[in-house]
């Protein structure tokens, strides 16, 4: 019976320990984030179809650069990103129907953390890549400075856009004057571009749902291979304020 004991432990202990050797950087909060995010659903680590380029020392934690290439993993369905170790793990969840795999974005951290991309491809197994972000922290509590309250008060929603052609894919960049306050610190209140949804001649390329863990005046790329050059992306913040920002194809 003892010796039927040990080998049970044994065998547990092995598998525990395969199982964080899979995960390419641990962190002790990633299980249970990754259970409350996918539940029951199969994953696999594949730094190998999914890359994430972080830089390699963010010295500017509210301002993180982060960007994404899962363009490997063919019919790829949605993608979810998330950071272990923030205030605020959850960063954007993405319903691709026609976008591209391939993002770039900019987030707050609290502290060094890993950062997580997760991608379902169409057998609905989940790809996860995995990058570390080294930083001092604190960029997900820090307030805006009275100045910058009543500079987001006349120039919110102002917004630029560029939109590239390569090939038979299309580039969107823009960026929106947002505060993407966290409501972390005392006395403020959460307030952040919570969805988004790209159209091309009214059909729906893409849409996806925000936390303020991404920076102030978010910047985002997105890639299609869907539409014409000319696109419609429509915004909402979480006071019902709607944004609308019309895109065409730069002269090149």
């Amino acid at each position: 019976m003892y010796s039927f004991l040990c080998k049970c432990t044994l065998f547990v202990l092995l598998l525990s320990v395969s199982a964080h050797a899979q995960n390419p950087i641990y962190s002790p909060t990633f299980d249970d984030l990754i259970q409350n995010t996918l539940h029951t659903q199969s994953y696999c680590f594949d730094d190998e179809n999914i890359t994430v380029n972080v830089p390699k020392f963010a010295d500017n934690p509210s301002q993180v650069p982060v960007s994404i290439d899962a363009s490997k993993i063919k019919v790829a369905k949605r993608m979810i990103v998330f950071a272990d170790l923030n205030y605020i793990p959850e960063i954007m969840d993405v319903q691709l129907l026609k976008l591209k795999a391939v993002f770039a974005f900019n987030i707050r951290v609290a502290q060094e953390t890993p950062i997580r991309v997760l991608v379902e491809d169409a057998n609905g197994l989940w790809h996860i890549g995995s990058a570390n972000i080294k930083s001092p922290g604190g960029g997900c509590s820090t307030p805006n400075t009275p100045e910058e309250s009543k500079k987001f008060a006349l120039l919110q929603g102002k917004h630029k856009s560029h939109t590239l052609r390569h090939e038979n894919t299309y580039s969107i960049n823009f960026s929106i004057f947002h505060p993407m306050e966290t409501g972390l610190m005392f006395g403020t209140t959460s307030f952040y571009i919570k969805h988004l949804d790209l159209y091309s001649n009214k059909e729906l390329i893409g849409s996806m749902e925000l936390t303020a863990a991404i920076s102030q005046n978010p910047t985002l790329l997105l890639q299609t291979t869907a539409g014409d050059g000319s696109y419609t992306i429509e915004l909402e913040d979480t006071d019902a304020n709607t944004y609308r920002i019309v895109t065409k194809l730069d002269a090149q």
